[in-house]
């Protein structure tokens, strides 16, 4: 008898971690039996992939995984089941759904969705709620996004990493040079990032820095890979990032370390702002507008642009048009009193001195003198970030303080400079033309979106702000929050109190264990989408009863009395996106990524980050913040500039320290992808939940490595194995956050977690929380 015939498709595990890798599933009888990451010759040092990526068998037949539609009986989290029919549940869905319509309005239903599926049909986009007010439609999947425009329902989207994507991408706009740049670099500052197990295309190219003779820095609480590879390793107190930034700005400026060419060409430190923090315009100063970029159009649009001082021409001119403007002064413009946004900034910062930051950050002032003068000077500098510095409530201050570093040395938009190191120029598909039309009702209706954890707020007030706003109904997808969300314990005492929800997911999650109905959902081999990069062939049959998130809402929709809402099919939704004229003619059509599933056309080559911002320059200064949610919160002046401030819990000279002196942190560790790969035996061998402590810290706790400690604090505490080392520090804890309640000994990392989104991005700010740790007796807790 011959081997059994084998069959090749592409698709992507969906892992929550802000990754596409393509991978290869190996299909034999029927069944998928292998899948390993797709390399290409032309590109193979990029990408690598990650072990989470050789599980995939392991997940489809999981014997664990959700097959059919389940119903709670008991109380939600009780975790009392019964089957029922794919009938009985979406008649169930759509009668909660109308009563909720019918007697609170369509708002009080909310979807609420992460990270974990980026497909044009089943996806669901970080980018579809900013900022709260009503929202841009086509931010998600057709899936989604037709249902939302369709009632008008409410949006729940995530906080995890909110904080760098409204910075870096809405707040600052501020676009990054690719990842394949960064071997250009000759400094290499490894910020809030680990990327020899996290960022894994892009560590080769800080290799290959490295090697072209880069000094390597990382900057890091722990001991980390990267950090292991690195000529420096600053283990800077958790949260104390910005202070750090300033305090190097000022060495800078004391030191006149300075590009002024950069800084008053490229940046918005001479532009011109009011009393009241605002820009001066041409307009104030009834001067005509100038020629603005092409539009969308093809013409040049008109700008009424800020104002600069034209040193050589001693008079108020264009920001656009003058050269070598005034980077210091002040002026009167017409009777209105004006300065330099360097002058505001400049005179702001000077408190945080390097004597400061020395104290606040726990480096020698040495050290941090050492690390400015080497960003200054060895030029070009990168820093490579991704979101590891971010979740404490102080911490959306580290963008503009970092904006403001970069731009005075002219660290930005330069070969082997930026700021923000984090796209890449390879890619599996070549620059496709996509008709997105589908997103887009004619009369859609509009959606409001919020970050999730304001559900506990919403649910236990009713209110917006000032505005009644009710939320009865909820529906889960592409989503676990109350396995990965901060202050857990109140988010799902939130979660029980509405009347319904839903949760569509492939395994009884953390949050599916508190739904009032799981609806079971295909793994990605299980169906055929398009991500914007590659095809996810569909390589084998749904498991089960299993359906796509399509076919879910093709039947909400149905049973709710608008069928003509997915009236194409899924392959008609996918030839509308793929199959343009352009596409077409270059052979990348439907047809042809269906037959092939990826098409490698490269553009293998590092891309230098442009300013697509109203200014035109890199923004280290807001003249008008906006808040991602907007309940009416008011601001200091601080929110506009490069700022240091502690956090709410997690800083050193907080007095809770005398009964919780630990720092508690996390990280998105190399073996999961947040709660998406748990209850793998491949994986699980070689990972589990432990806390990794210092040597010197577990020594005062009489812990031993390999003993089960318990980590608490006043909101709650986990129990778990204790990793000792010498790689972190001594005043700091570490738990890989992503593992289930059913993983732990007993509670739940996340228990400890504060409820305590900032004010401006929203952040998920699990790292801002303080604990103790004491060798587990067992007993009741």
């Amino acid at each position: 008898m011959g081997a059994a015939e084998e069959k090749v498709y592409y698709n992507l595990c969906r892992g929550n971690c802000g990754g596409s890798c393509p991978l290869e599933a190996t299909v034999r009888e029927g069944k998928v039996v292998r899948t390993t990451p797709h390399v290409a010759a032309e590109i193979r040092e990029t990408q690598q992939g990650c072990v989470k990526g050789h599980t995939n068998p392991q997940r489809l037949y999981a014997t664990h995984r959700v097959l059919h539609p389940m119903r709670q009986t008991g109380e939600r989290g009780s975790d009392n089941w019964e089957q029922v029919s794919w009938d009985e549940a979406i008649s169930l869905v759509a009668e909660k759904f109308q009563a909720a319509f019918d007697d609170y309005g369509a708002q009080s239903v909310a979807f609420w969705h992460s990270f974990s599926n980026y497909a044009y049909l089943c996806g669901s986009q970080s980018s579809s709620g900013m900022p709260n007010t009503t929202r841009a439609n086509g931010g998600n999947g057709v899936a989604m996004e037709r249902f939302l425009q369709k009632t008008g329902a409410s949006l729940f989207t995530p906080s995890s990493d909110m904080t760098g994507l409204y910075m870096q991408f809405g707040a600052l706009s501020l676009s990054p040079n690719s990842q394949e740049d960064v071997a250009n670099a000759r400094t290499v500052l490894i910020w809030g990032a680990n990327p020899a197990d996290t960022m894994r295309s892009a560590w080769p190219f800080i290799c290959k820095a490295r090697d072209n003779g880069a000094t390597i820095v990382t900057i890091d609480p722990q001991y980390t890979n990267s950090a292991a590879h690195s000529d420096i390793w600053l283990p800077v107190r958790g949260g104390t990032d910005s202070a750090l930034m300033l305090a190097m700005c000022n060495h800078i400026i004391d030191n006149d370390l300075i590009d002024h060419d950069y800084l008053a060409n490229s940046s918005v430190a001479p532009l011109l702002i009011k009393e009241d923090g605002s820009y001066l315009k041409l307009s104030d100063l009834g001067m005509d507008p100038v020629e603005g970029p092409e539009g969308a159009d093809g013409e040049p649009t008109e700008l009424d642009s800020e104002v600069v001082w034209d040193v050589a021409a001693g008079a108020f001119g264009s920001s656009r048009t003058v050269r070598d403007p005034a980077v210091e002064g002040s002026f009167d413009a017409d009777g209105t009193p004006v300065r330099t946004v360097y002058d505001l900034v400049r005179e702001q910062i000077r408190p945080f001195t390097v004597e400061f930051a020395a104290e606040e950050c726990d480096l020698s002032a040495e050290r941090i003198v050492e690390l400015a003068e080497l960003y200054a000077t060895n030029r070009p500098s990168s820093v490579c970030t991704l979101w590891g510095f971010e979740h404490m409530t102080n911490t959306y201050h580290n963008y503009k303080s970092l904006v403001l570093l970069g731009a005075l040395t002219g660290n930005i938009g330069r070969k082997g400079a930026s700021v923000f190191q984090l796209s890449a120029a390879s890619r599996f598909a070549p620059p496709l033309v996509l008709n997105k039309e589908d997103l887009v009702l004619p009369d859609a209706k509009p959606t409001r979106a919020f970050t999730g954890e304001y559900l506990e707020t919403l649910v236990n007030t009713g209110k917006w702000g000032d505005e009644d706003f009710p939320i009865r109904c909820v529906y889960v997808m592409n989503a676990d929050p109350l396995a990965n969300g901060i202050g857990r314990k109140a988010l799902i005492e939130a979660f029980k109190k509405v009347d319904f929800a839903v949760v569509a997911d492939s395994f009884l999650t953390d949050t599916a264990r508190y739904a009032s109905l799981v609806l079971p959902v295909t793994m990605s081999w299980e169906c055929e989408d398009h991500n914007g990069t590659f095809m996810n062939q569909k390589a084998v049959e749904p498991a089960g009863e299993c359906r796509n998130d399509m076919a879910i809402m093709r039947a909400l929709s149905e049973q709710m009395g608008f069928p003509e809402l997915y009236e194409k099919s899924d392959e008609e939704f996918l030839r509308t996106l793929l199959d343009t004229s352009e596409n077409l003619e270059a052979g990348w059509g439907y047809d042809d990524f269906k037959e092939k599933g990826l098409i490698e056309d490269y553009a293998y080559a590092e891309s230098i980050g442009a300013e697509y911002n109203p200014t035109g320059r890199s923004i280290f200064y807001m003249a008008n913040p906006v808040p991602c949610d907007d309940y009416g919160q008011l601001f200091g002046d601080e929110v506009r500039i490069p700022w240091y401030e502690h956090s709410t819990e997690a800083y050193r000279d907080n007095p809770l320290r005398e009964t919780y002196p630990l720092f508690c942190m996390s990280c998105h560790d190399n073996y999961q992808a947040h709660s998406t790969h748990m209850k793998l035996a491949w994986l699980d061998e070689i990972r589990g939940p432990a806390v990794r402590i210092h040597e010197a810290t577990a020594a005062e706790r009489n812990i031993a490595n390999g003993d089960i400690v318990r980590v608490f604090n006043d909101r709650g505490f986990v129990v778990l194995k204790a990793v000792l080392t010498q790689g972190i520090r001594p005043d700091t804890v570490l738990i890989p956050h992503g593992f289930h309640e059913s993983d732990y000994v007993a509670g739940h990392h996340q228990d400890l977690t504060l409820l305590a989104l900032d004010a401006f991005t929203s952040n998920n700010n699990f790292n801002d929380m303080l604990c103790q740790v004491e060798r587990y007796e067992g007993g009741a807790q």
